[in-house]
């Protein structure tokens, strides 16, 4: 059974007795490259989690699957991420048996900033029941594309207002 969580940014799967709560690309510490170009926002990641611990607190799951895209910075982790990804993670380990990443195309070099028993996944997805899952930026597993249902993450749709000139 797959449940859509609105106005949450989530997913809940259940495939008999488990329970799998799904989210996608958090990018903890995006406000730090905000920062990098003069404009000051504080961190979002303590109000991030507040959100995702009262999710998992309602439904319960047995697992956090992450569909990538955990960090903002590609490559190498910025200075403030060595702080918000590791507390963040400790954080949820309260209130979820097992946490899983899939990973996406921010998250080279993730693994020092994770606790040990955190699962990472390869780019290709995983299965759960029927459905399918993995991050985007790479082409699925061929086995995952035979699923009934197939979620990805790595898609940031967005609204753009313009004025009457174009603006």
């Amino acid at each position: 059974m797959l449940k859509l969580l609105l106005p949450q940014p989530a997913v809940l799967i259940k495939d008999g007795k488990s329970k799998a709560l799904v989210i996608a690309d958090p990018h903890l510490g995006w406000e730090m490259a905000l920062r990098d170009k003069g404009i000051h926002v504080p961190s979002q990641s303590t109000k991030l989690l507040k959100k995702l611990i009262a999710v998992l607190c309602k439904y319960k799951p047995d697992q956090l699957l992450i569909l990538g895209d955990v960090k903002y910075s590609v490559v190498a982790a910025k200075s403030g991420e060595w702080h918000d990804i590791p507390e963040f993670f400790n954080e949820l380990e309260n209130y979820v048996k097992t946490i899983a990443i899939i990973r996406g195309n921010h998250d080279a070099n993730l693994e020092p900033l994770l606790p040990s028993n955190i699962s990472l996944l390869p780019a290709t997805g995983t299965i759960i029941g029927d459905v399918g899952l993995f991050h985007g930026h790479r082409w699925p597993s061929p086995t995952l594309l035979k699923c009934k249902t197939i979620i990805m993450g790595h898609l940031h749709p967005v609204v753009v207002f313009r004025d009457p000139a174009g603006f």
